[in-house]
């Protein structure tokens, strides 16, 4: 993936027979959204208000910290969160929490929901392909004021009342590609759609191609904020600063790992060595032992996403994770402001 962020004339030529694809890829999506856009296809409209958190590129741009963090400002409401439950192994319609109890593991509804029932706990949380099928189960069964659609904003077969677009402010669009040749999921444009867009991190220059396509009112910052760290045993917290004099792994299976490692680095924690797997990656005990018997060290960290996996293998009290929130900057409250106006706040 991150060869879609690289400028090499050689990689260029590499990726040229897939920019071919790329272009009909784009046709037929173009094709679709004009299709959906002027009612030719149908898109259902749920009695809850809907909101999506969304992205215009693949891999991560911080949906799932946002989702909580949304949560946590719209108090007073039965919130939902419906996602796909991308990487897990169960089918059809799961619901992932009750808004009580928490009722499947990671491996059934996949890392991310199961972050998000654990991080909300008075939320129903419920997962499957079918987005509008899950949306109408919910509904019936739980009758909520709000349903935060995770990773939204390119399904179309959901109407919604406020449409949240995150763009990483260091990678931009990457090489404004598509997909297969580029990392971008929709063209830059398809941001005139979008309600809000927030920006991760300050002083990027990707603002300067946001305002060709939106205006800047609608633009928030917002960054990770470090909370601490818990062991896996018990969740019990661990003091950062015990961890300087320690030879520290890192390991991260998220799509961009390096906001971890950065995140860890601005903690005082600064690991010996850093492991990256591919977004979602799975875990078992055989991984872990080879990971400490090449590296030898005193602690292994690993990110929020990991940990929900690692959990249920490992019981090391040497095995801990990273626990984070985002913080919003909000110059002029962008976002607060869009939502008051949208109705979702007084």
């Amino acid at each position: 993936m991150n060869i879609f962020y690289k400028k090499n004339p050689l990689i260029d030529v590499v990726l040229l027979p897939l920019v071919v694809v790329s272009l009909v890829f784009r046709f037929i999506t173009d094709i679709r959204r004009f299709l959906y856009l002027q009612g030719i296809l149908s898109s259902y409209r749920a009695k809850s208000r809907i909101i999506s958190v969304g992205n215009l590129t693949v891999g991560g741009t911080g949906k799932t910290p946002m989702v909580i963090y949304l949560s946590t400002i719209l108090t007073g409401k039965r919130l939902a969160v419906v996602s796909r439950g991308y990487g897990s192994k169960g089918r059809g319609t799961r619901i992932v929490s009750d808004g009580k109890n928490i009722l499947l593991g990671a491996e059934l509804c996949g890392d991310e929901p199961y972050l998000i029932a654990k991080s909300i706990p008075g939320a129903v949380v419920a997962v499957g392909a079918k987005k509008a099928q899950v949306i109408r189960f919910v509904e019936q069964q739980y009758s909520p004021d709000i349903i935060i659609l995770d990773d939204g904003f390119s399904h179309l077969k959901v109407k919604r009342d406020l449409d949240i677009v995150l763009i990483d402010g260091e990678k931009g669009f990457g090489n404004g590609h598509l997909l297969p040749a580029g990392p971008l999921r929709e063209p830059p444009g398809a941001m005139r759609r979008a309600d809000s867009i927030g920006v991760k991190g300050e002083g990027h220059t990707v603002e300067n191609q946001i305002k060709k396509y939106a205006p800047l009112d609608k633009v928030f910052h917002f960054t990770y904020r470090f909370k601490g760290i818990k062991t896996i045993r018990q969740d019990a917290e661990v003091d950062a600063g015990t961890m300087k004099n320690k030879k520290v792994l890192a390991v991260a299976g998220i799509a961009f790992p390096d906001s971890f490692f950065r995140t860890l680095e601005a903690a005082g924690v600064h690991p010996a060595n850093c492991i990256a797997g591919q977004d979602h990656s799975t875990y078992d005990k055989n991984k872990l032992r080879m990971l400490t018997e090449r590296f030898s060290p005193d602690a292994v960290i690993v990110t929020a996403k990991d940990a929900v996996k690692i959990k249920e293998i490992e019981r090391d009290e040497g095995v801990q994770w990273l626990y984070a929130d985002i913080a919003v900057s909000e110059a002029g409250e962008n976002l607060k402001n869009i939502l008051r106006k949208k109705g979702f706040l007084p």
